[in-house]
């Protein structure tokens, strides 16, 4: 009996489930790609989740070659993975978490170079938590402000998909697949390989998927001076309170903290209507918005005042 069938046999009265070790490959589909683009999965290990204050010690990618116009992911091209030591001792818990050491960071630096070269030819770069990963590193290379990214956390529909939990690990298991998780490099492989798989209730090839939500126009909006009895309101909505947002009132004050909320293009004009008749009841509506594309999105700049 080979593997096939065992895992067939194991399988076929629901009992167990087989789950296949990633082993990254070198090429997902044969031949070239009509409409080619160079992309990018990314992820940092960083000394703390505070974007604004934490530093990145570990970055790694994989440039692969796709087709813009289908989704389908053909060869890698490039894997690059660095240390970088922030000059300061880890917390026990991104030790324990990372397995990296301060021994292993001690004198290491990114390669700017090689980093943004492959940035640069990359028509997309992706990552699971983009909002995160994308606001470290402009952090560490403001050169990198300018480019495109998608999120495959926020832009695929997992619940759509019955996936309940948006963990890169989880829904690994559920594509039926396992890796060695908490290390950039590790990270990008498993994250370019769920992009490779069809979604297991729609069947759309989930780069597919990613690259239509990541095409789409959206409003982030801020409703500035929202009286504070609204918050519930807010809240159910679908708003989250933003602290370090800061603005003018009508009043010429200086002001921190708003409620901000992204909608689709489509649903823009609702959302203007909601806000004037549900938060400013009628009043001088004071709301304010960026327009969010792929090239603002998940940065630090779509949650500032424009």
């Amino acid at each position: 009996m080979n593997t096939h069938e065992m895992i067939l046999k194991l399988e076929q009265d629901g009992k167990y489930k087989v789950l296949e070790r990633l082993d990254a490959p070198q090429v997902y589909n044969d031949g070239s790609p009509q409409t080619p683009r160079i992309g990018i999965v990314l992820d940092t290990e960083t000394t703390g989740l505070d974007t604004a204050r934490d530093k990145i010690i570990e970055l790694g990618f994989v440039a692969f070659e796709y087709d813009a116009s289908t989704g389908s992911i053909y060869r890698i091209l490039h894997e690059y993975g660095g240390f970088e030591d922030p000059k300061q001792p880890l917390s026990d818990i991104v030790k324990q978490v990372t397995g990296i050491s301060d021994d292993i960071l001690q004198g290491q630096s990114l390669d700017e170079e090689e980093i943004l070269k492959w940035l640069n030819q990359s028509s997309l770069i992706i990552a699971h938590n983009a909002a995160f990963d994308r606001q470290m590193l402009e952090r560490r290379l403001p050169q990198s402000v300018d480019t495109n990214w998608a999120c495959t956390m926020n832009d695929i529909n997992w619940q759509d998909e019955n996936i309940s939990s948006l963990k890169l690990d989880y829904i690994a298991y559920k594509l039926g697949y396992f890796f060695e998780g908490h290390r950039a490099v590790n990270d990008a492989q498993a994250t370019l390989h769920l992009l490779s798989k069809n979604l297991p209730d729609t069947g759309r090839l989930a780069m597919a998927e990613l690259l239509t939500h990541a095409r789409e126009k959206s409003r982030r909006f801020f409703a500035v001076g929202a009286p504070f009895d609204k918050k519930d309101e807010l809240r159910e909505r679908g708003y989250r309170w933003l602290a370090t947002y800061a603005y003018t009132d009508n009043r010429g004050s200086n002001k921190k903290g708003v409620w901000s909320k992204a909608v689709p293009e489509s649903d823009i004009s609702d959302e203007e209507a909601w806000l004037t008749e549900n938060i400013y009841q009628g009043k001088a509506a004071q709301f304010v918005y960026n327009d969010i594309t792929a090239n603002n999105r998940y940065s630090s700049s779509e949650f500032e005042a424009g």
